[in-house]
């Protein structure tokens, strides 16, 4: 039988985890089986965790791919590339997530396990959710955005495109984050975050602009 291509664009820690992730939803029967390999710009193994990695320019055209990598503009970048290259952007969503039936989720998506979707939230291209994050009802994640592991969006909070919240942040209802910014792990958000800064601690409180657009240095 001949079997579709899906790539995990990326084989770093996320990259990883989200290939576990989409073996875990086809051995459970949420996605049929696919030949699936790691794809990158420039390979230095020939497998990671018993997959191919292949390099960018040696795939597949048409097969499905989904972006596994940390940073809220390098997602962006990649995603460009992909649409470039004319691979197909695919969501993953782990057979232990909660999503409700009632939420938009846009192509690109990764939904870790435990993590809870609530009905009416709305998450845009491109974003990863990772492992046990609480999105609550009516919230909204733009584009090419990262949620930490054990993040809590209250009801209504809206996070603007690129931006990315660290592990364990807590955001009160209806508050807003703006685009391109950082919420640092643990922080906990009492008020509106604006567009490019940098925010940490209880309660989060903007120390510095976003100025290289850079999560992990």
């Amino acid at each position: 039988m001949s079997l579709d291509h899906w790539y995990i664009y990326g084989a770093g820690g996320l990259g990883i985890e989200t290939m576990d992730i989409l073996q875990s939803a086809i051995r459970r029967g949420q996605q049929k089986p696919h030949h699936c390999a790691f794809i990158v710009d420039h390979p230095t193994a020939a497998e990671v965790l018993g997959f191919p990695v292949v390099a960018v320019g040696d795939h597949v055209p048409g097969a499905k791919v989904t972006i596994a990598v940390g940073e809220p503009f390098a997602r962006k970048a990649l995603l460009e590339k992909v649409e470039g290259l004319g691979l197909v952007l695919q969501s993953i969503f782990s057979p232990d997530a909660f999503i409700s039936g009632y939420a938009e989720i846009a192509d690109g998506v990764i939904v870790a396990p435990h993590v809870s979707i609530q009905a009416t939230a709305k998450i845009g291209r491109n974003v990863a959710v990772n492992t046990a994050s609480i999105l609550g009802h009516d919230i909204v994640v733009e584009e090419n955005c990262v949620v930490s592991s054990m993040v809590n969006l209250g009801g209504g909070t809206q996070v603007g495109m690129l931006s990315y919240l660290g592990m364990g942040a807590l955001v009160k209802e209806r508050v807003q984050i703006g685009h391109s910014s950082i919420v640092g792990m643990g922080s906990v958000v009492h008020t509106d975050i604006p567009d490019e800064v940098i925010a940490l601690g209880n309660p989060a409180r903007v120390v510095r602009r976003n100025e290289d657009k850079k999560v992990f240095k």
